[in-house]
């Protein structure tokens, strides 16, 4: 998991920066003028290995576990490259400190990478000058970090309202589609029903699962539940029309509609979705304790058989695992599959809250210095361990020793089972990279890894999910946005209060303790006095 960043011993206002990064616009036009200055006569052509002819070598600072030494793909790709990596290598918070001392006194690397930077410390360097701007860099020098930047929103997600890119992406495939309803297909088939595509279709479904199916080892079943750490019921307000989703990138119930960033949650379509699971809960289809169980408790109601519909990542997250000989592959499977998104009356295409383009983005994870007197060659060698067989060596070590090749995107992994404990030592995913620096780990729909040979493929459930959502799914999604310390610090406050505010009425208005159309006029004015407004204004002044 992501270590969060520390703040630089000199904090760069809001104003400030801002000005800075307007203000070295030109400064920057002219430096990407001057690529051509690092295009050494030693470099190899765009895509030939060696990547240069005579030897060079780089500084980088890096936190990770460990030491140089051990890291097994270094030489590997020094090798490959003809570019040795003077690695500076720490543990996070040692390199923290260490990052200050050097960036303090100017004597500072050629690049410094992995977790001890964040959005503020890119934002303030490249305002100082420190750093240097990448894109052209990236567009003449390189392959695979130039095809990473063609993902869907990528490119937009790692420019800098400066409008350059100061560090290369680094993707890591998830769902396009997270924390769902799954509808129990046995009890469907049980019954003789159709899977629901309307939101009147489901209230009947639900009911029927009250009526008819039978205690469970003598508990009465629960029609519709959630998991109550990632519960983002406001999702469902999708049916409706509208994304009013806390989660993820949406945190504050902001999406994008019509082009511009709106608040969701004082929207109609909320407040419909609303009464529509007000009714749910009053009519006993909605798990009394949606709202106060925790994460253990949801689970083994799960596991005892008792949910008709549940809110998870996946079914696997509540689910009993069941065995069924007629289909191939058979593990990994359950009773329940996606329920489509619904439609509510009057809705002409709901819509459902989009988790990305197939990757999530860590985007501050390798920056070059101004103190690199070739950056093209950095920026070759970086693209190098882009490489798609590169990349997948980062993580399970040079191929032919956990993984080998059969063909074009074709993989098969070894079979290490019978591997000496030394053997497992000195491979470890650990002392195989520095594994905060950043990479291009191609998703599944572009590579295929098969087990080994004889095994067979988990089913993937999410899958066939991601494919039922995608018509549905948002067509622009709420960007990551590059803020200062002070505007991200300010955004933080406000979304704490107002989410906690809309979190409480949810919670009241749906299990019946107030009336949403009672009080929707004094909510939306609370709202305004916890700092809605201010809140969308920064918002919509960081989004493109």
């Amino acid at each position: 998991m992501r270590k969060m960043f520390m703040p630089l011993l000199i904090v760069v206002t809001a104003l400030t920066l801002a000005a800075a990064l307007a203000g070295c616009r030109k400064d920057r036009a002219a430096s990407d003028s001057d690529e051509q200055s690092w295009a050494s006569p030693n470099l190899n052509p765009v895509g030939q290995l060696p990547v240069v002819k005579q030897k060079e070598s780089f500084t980088l600072l890096n936190d990770d576990n460990g030491t140089p030494e051990e890291k097994i793909m270094y030489p590997i790709f020094e090798e490959q490259t003809n570019v040795h990596v003077d690695l500076l290598l720490f543990p996070y918070q040692t390199a923290l400190e260490r990052y200050r001392i050097l960036m303090a006194t100017g004597d500072y690397p050629d690049a410094v990478s992995g977790w001890i930077l964040g959005d503020n410390e890119v934002m303030t360097m490249a305002a100082e000058g420190t750093i240097i701007p990448l894109e052209g860099l990236i567009d003449k020098y390189t392959v695979n970090i130039k095809d990473a930047l063609t993902i869907p929103g990528v490119r937009e997600g790692m420019t800098l309202p400066d409008d350059h890119i100061y560090s290369p992406p680094y993707p890591i495939e998830e769902p396009i589609v997270t924390f769902n309803p799954w509808i129990n297909q046995k009890w469907l088939d049980q019954l003789g029903l159709s899977m629901p595509a309307t939101t009147g279709e489901f209230k009947q479904v639900l009911i029927a699962f009250r009526d008819k199916i039978p205690p469970v080892n003598g508990q009465k079943i629960i029609p519709f539940s959630g998991d109550p750490n990632n519960l983002h019921l406001g999702t469902l307000a999708g049916w409706f029309g509208v994304n009013a989703s806390a989660s993820g990138v949406n945190t504050g119930y902001f999406a994008i509609i019509d082009g511009q960033v709106e608040s969701t949650i004082i929207r109609p379509e909320y407040r419909d979705f609303i009464r529509y699971f007000a009714d749910l809960y009053a009519n006993a289809l909605v798990d009394p304790e949606l709202f106060t169980q925790d994460n253990a408790t949801w689970k083994a109601k799960g596991k005892q058989g008792l949910y008709g519909v549940s809110i998870a990542y996946g079914p696997g997250d509540f689910a009993q695992e069941i065995r069924r000989p007629d289909l191939t592959p058979w593990i990994k499977n359950y009773d329940y599959e996606a329920l489509p998104v619904l439609k509510a009356p009057g809705v002409s295409r709901p819509v459902f809250r989009r988790n990305g383009f197939g990757v999530s983005l860590f985007r501050t994870q390798f920056v070059i210095t101004d103190k690199a007197k070739n950056p093209a060659t950095i920026i070759r060698w970086l693209d190098n361990v882009y490489d798609e067989q590169h990349s997948i060596e980062t993580g399970r070590g040079p191929i032919g020793l956990k993984f080998e090749k059969l063909g074009d995107h074709l993989y098969r992994e070894i079979d290490t089972t019978n591997w000496t404990q030394a053997e497992k030592d000195k491979y470890d995913w650990g002392k195989l990279w520095t594994q905060s620096m950043p990479k291009f780990q191609r998703t599944k729909a572009e590579v295929t890894m098969l087990p080994p040979a004889g095994r067979e493929i988990d089913y993937d459930y999410l899958l066939p999910r991601d494919q039922l959502y995608e018509p549905y799914l948002e067509e622009r999604p709420m960007p990551q946005l590059w803020m200062s310390q002070a505007d991200t610090a300010r955004v933080a406050d406000l979304q704490t209060a107002v989410v906690e505010y809309v979190k409480q009425k949810q919670a009241e208005w749906i299990s019946g303790q107030a009336s949403v159309d009672a009080e929707w006029d004094a909510y939306i004015a609370q709202l305004n006095r916890l700092g809605l407004q201010e809140l969308l204004r920064l918002k919509r002044g960081a989004v493109k």
